[in-house]
């Protein structure tokens, strides 16, 4: 497992983070904890990618909103993606940066996106049912 990413500060500066082959869950943690207050993307992908199968989980943040995308390739060579489903959030879209997005795929809570990236460091995949967030959870 490779984790890697890049936040943008107040000023607007891309900031790149270290990569972290194999990191721990403290690792983890304290990667994410950084989009709790600033917007990009960190993802943690399987090194080497395979063929088939999930590959990457990434998490993208901009002011407190949350949208994790788990990406797979089937065995005819397409590329799927799962997003969470949170119907609390509301319909309509949002600006994650810079490109719209169903409110349903976000949430403001940092909690489960922390579950689903343990989830895929231990397992190399995140369960459906993780991406399912119930009735109260990621509401502002």
């Amino acid at each position: 497992m490779k984790l890697a990413g890049f936040y943008v500060s107040s000023d607007s500066a891309r900031t790149q983070l270290p990569v972290r082959n194999d990191p721990s869950n403290e690792e983890i943690d304290a990667a994410l904890q950084l989009f709790s207050a600033m917007s990009g993307i960190v993802s943690l992908s399987e090194d080497p990618v395979p063929e088939v199968g999930v590959y990457e989980l990434a998490l993208y943040a901009d002011s407190g909103n949350f949208m994790l995308m788990l990406s797979r390739y089937t065995d005819d060579g397409d590329h799927e993606v799962d997003t969470i489903t949170n119907p609390t959030a509301g319909e309509g879209e949002i600006e994650i940066l810079g490109d719209l997005y169903q409110r349903c795929m976000t949430t403001h809570d940092i909690e489960p996106v922390r579950r689903c990236f343990h989830e895929f460091a231990s397992t190399g995949n995140v369960q459906s049912a993780s991406l399912k967030l119930h009735e109260g959870a990621g509401s502002p």
